[in-house]
């Protein structure tokens, strides 16, 4: 259903006003826009993550647009013990619910899209599935499209009026994700009825691997933002809320909070300890000799922590050293932990 039937508008009047008013139509209801949101890792991220679920509800809200997000779970995993149930987020001020897991399939789903659509009444379903199918399974991209096709069925059998966003998946690297993603649009028009809108909606690219990525597949901060740029512009389509502002916002990668470091000389060698912040998998080491007057150097790999000691170090001279947390092959940009202060010498 597009929002903007609901406002009774005639056509004289949406000409003159346009978007304006079929983007506010969610703002002005008596309830809020009921939005449920279905993927696997993610989709519900890790430790340290904003996720891309904040930066769409930030932007919905920003827009005026009433919205309650909804599922069985709020949870984010530690990608560091593998536990989930974390609620490390990075910004936790949001409409945390959500029905995503690391590792869901669209064959193995923790619960039926239908149960879902039931039992929390969503008025639109985003569903992000699929690169698991394709590369931890042997799905074909057609096989994995006929799933897609059977959850808007699904959905549909437990409420005929929802509205579903199919989500191509950015990780276009994965073999057989862009044969999958060009069935997309074709699958929504297939499928799009008057009660019950199907539309697509797609990262604005480009998307790289390593950038808009701390992995083969998770997301950074400017794949978050990408990700939820792609599913606002679909959310307008359907007249809830605008489009995401062009040109992106340029966001800092890699992991938001400083590593707390301390240390203690020795001889000829400091020992460093610390704690890193949520979701950090490794640290660089910066030093420089402040005694000869040493400009910052980093060390060429970094370390999985928590201590490492530095050795072949001058007894007498003073030694700063500072940390640059790293969350998969994404290091922190410009943040640094506290700097310590060593002075190696002989021990007693």
């Amino acid at each position: 259903m597009r929002w903007g039937r609901t406002l009774g508008i005639g056509v004289g009047t949406a000409l003159l006003l346009g978007a304006t008013l079929v983007s506010s139509a969610p703002g002005t209801a008596k309830e809020p826009v009921r939005i449920l949101l279905v993927g696997d890792s993610v989709t519900q991220g890790s430790a340290g993550d904003w996720t891309w679920r904040y930066r769409l509800w930030r932007h919905l809200v920003g827009s005026g647009v009433r919205v309650d997000l909804v599922g069985p779970r709020d949870d984010l995993l530690d990608n560091v013990t593998g536990e989930f149930g974390s609620h490390a987020y990075l910004d936790p001020a949001f409409d945390q619910d959500h029905a995503a897991r690391w590792g869901m399939f669209f064959a193995g789903q923790d619960r039926p899209i239908g149960e879902l659509v039931d039992e929390y009444h969503p008025d639109v379903v985003i569903e992000i599935l699929g690169v698991n199918d394709l590369a931890w399974t042997d799905a074909t991209p057609e096989g994995v499209t006929g799933d897609a096709r059977q959850f808007v069925e699904d959905a549909r059998a437990a409420d005929p009026d929802v509205d579903v966003v199919l989500g191509a998946l950015p990780q276009t690297w994965i073999s057989g994700v862009e044969r999958y993603d060009e069935s997309l649009p074709v699958l929504a028009a297939e499928l799009d009825t008057d009660a019950s809108d199907v539309v697509t909606a797609t990262a604005p690219g480009p998307f790289a691997e390593g950038v808009d990525t701390w992995d083969t597949a998770h997301l950074s901060a400017s794949g978050e933002v990408k990700v939820a740029a792609g599913v606002a512009d679909a959310l307008a389509g359907l007249g809830i809320g605008s489009p995401y502002p062009r040109p992106l916002p340029d966001v800092p990668l890699g992991p938001r909070l400083p590593a707390q470091l301390s240390a203690r000389a020795g001889d000829g060698e400091a020992e460093l300890s610390w704690v890193s912040p949520p979701g950090a998998t490794a640290a660089y080491v910066w030093l420089r000799d402040t005694t000869d007057g040493e400009s910052w150097s980093r060390l060429p790999y970094p370390l999985p922590g928590p201590t490492w000691t530095a050795g072949d170090l001058v007894n007498g001279h003073a030694y700063e050293f500072r940390l640059q947390s790293e969350k998969g092959s994404v290091a922190a940009e410009d943040l640094y932990s506290n700097v310590v202060t060593v002075t190696p010498g002989p021990t007693p």
